[in-house]
């Protein structure tokens, strides 16, 4: 078992979570009201949600509302018919996932999910991967190269047209070690001018009780890093924000008045 928390897999393989800490896709899971979680992810939100941050499971559908509109702004309105969704994360039954909104749209929307839990991976494949316009596979954003260059991601997407990166709920999972700044920056210069990335990040900038919940995460699989709104300029820069720029999570393009408020910077980007 590494030092993270997570079971060593086989060679060439993502590894297993360990199941008895909570994990990143397991705990989004149970935030929006899924049933793949286990004891320890319950627990751990849980106990948040009873100490410090009650409505804990509020802020994290904001995120994942901000998702389902940058998915359409992306498909509906600038155009683009291929998706890239690293750190996609388990498949959501009570909302919609990014396939089946892009499909509402233009059926023809090609979609790669990539996730580093290989159970995630799996259930994605045997829910919704058929091989021709939406595929899943496990990958590791800390190898973006890799991402781009599987075989599975150059026989869905022409990485010669533009295609939108989806790195929703995934930077703040990211240490400052790991360089994200240097790892999306790889990932704009794999995709050509036109493409777009859609992004968040978690901040106490925009709720003080974040750095209780990356204190609460520290025991947890997959440590929570809390980013500034100037740092997640920093990190996606070299892109161009769209309107309304970098904005909380509720704030980005709402269909309609929403109560759902977030704790998350969120932006969408095109690379010039």
């Amino acid at each position: 078992m590494s030092d993270n928390g997570i079971a060593d897999g086989p060679h060439g393989t993502s590894p297993l979570p360990d199941p008895t800490a909570p994990h990143a896709s397991r705990t989004y899971d149970y935030h929006l009201g899924g049933s793949d979680n286990l004891g320890p992810d319950r627990a751990l939100v849980d106990e948040v949600e009873s100490t410090f941050m009650p409505d804990v499971k509020m802020r994290v559908r904001a995120q994942r509302l901000f998702l389902e509109r940058a998915v359409r702004y992306l498909v509906g309105e600038a155009g683009i018919r291929q998706i890239l969704d690293i750190g996609c994360g388990l498949p959501q039954r009570r909302m919609p996932n990014v396939h089946e909104i892009a499909h509402g749209i233009a059926p023809d929307t090609r979609i790669v999910y990539v996730d580093y839990n290989p159970v995630a991976v799996a259930h994605m494949q045997a829910l919704h991967s058929d091989g021709i316009l939406t595929v899943a596979f496990a990958g590791d954003v800390r190898k973006p190269e890799l991402i781009l260059t599987h075989p599975d991601t150059r026989a869905v997407l022409d990485l010669d047209r533009p295609v939108a990166v989806l790195m929703v709920g995934l930077l703040h999972f990211l240490l400052d070690e790991e360089d994200p700044a240097d790892l999306v920056a790889r990932v704009r210069r794999g995709v050509v001018p036109g493409s777009y990335l859609a992004a968040s990040q978690i901040s106490a900038e925009l709720d003080s009780r974040v750095s209780l919940l990356t204190k609460a995460w520290a025991r947890g699989a997959t440590p929570m890093v809390e980013r500034g709104r100037a740092e997640l300029e920093r990190i996606t820069d070299g892109w161009e924000t769209v309107d309304p720029g970098v904005v909380v999570a509720h704030r980005w393009r709402p269909r309609h008045p929403d109560r759902t408020e977030g704790n998350a910077y969120t932006l969408v980007a095109v690379k010039p």
